[in-house]
């Protein structure tokens, strides 16, 4: 029912019994069988003057561990939501548009700015952040190894260190953007680009 949506991948994920849904800057728990809501947590208000001002649609990737849920609300929060009874564990200010990537104890997002920012995922302490890759326009990460993995608008792939945020190594691909989360199968990082390049890469 609302008047605008994103155009990109929002949130849809069974736990246990219930089917998890991200809508109009709301986490809802829904019974599967009946399409019945369970519970609704509100994680972002719309505000502004006009539509587009006051999108706040959840955005995917998102982050499960056991029970909880992590997502983005669209430039406005990172949450996590206890999806057993649908209480918010936490919530932080985070002005971005792609989601989020985590290792069960921390949840790793970047911001607007292109500022990379990790949180603790039991109760939202901000552990660190990074701007050296600012403005260059970054994919949603990926947790791999020791390592959080981004893609950028130049077709590089840069590998962080999950403890600190300092730079382990970068890769080249075709020049073009990467246009989606990069993703690890069967032990290779495996990245895609606007141009339609497909490149595997072999992690230390």
């Amino acid at each position: 029912g609302e008047p605008l949506v994103l155009r990109q991948a929002g949130v849809l994920t069974a736990v246990g019994n219930t089917l998890v849904v991200g809508s109009a800057g709301h986490l809802l728990g829904i019974d599967p069988i009946n399409g019945n809501v369970i519970w609704d947590t509100a994680l972002a208000m719309p505000r502004g003057t006009n539509d587009v001002e006051r999108l706040v649609d959840v955005v995917g990737g998102f982050v499960r561990s056991a029970d909880v849920v992590c997502v983005r609300a669209f430039q406005s929060v990172v949450s996590c939501v206890d999806t057993r009874r649908g209480a918010l564990v936490w919530k932080k200010p985070s002005v971005g548009s792609v989601g989020l990537a985590g290792d069960g104890e921390s949840v790793y997002g970047v911001d607007e700015t292109g500022q990379l920012m990790a949180w603790r995922q039991a109760n939202g302490e901000q552990l660190w952040s990074v701007d050296r890759l600012r403005y260059r326009q970054l994919s949603t990460p990926l947790t791999l190894g020791r390592s959080v993995v981004l893609g950028d608008e130049s077709g590089l792939v840069h590998l962080l260190a999950k403890a600190d945020g300092s730079v382990l190594t970068r890769l080249s691909t075709d020049g073009s953007a990467i246009s989606v989360q990069p993703v690890e199968a069967g032990g290779t990082l495996v990245v895609v680009t606007r141009k339609g390049g497909v490149f595997g890469f072999q992690p230390e």
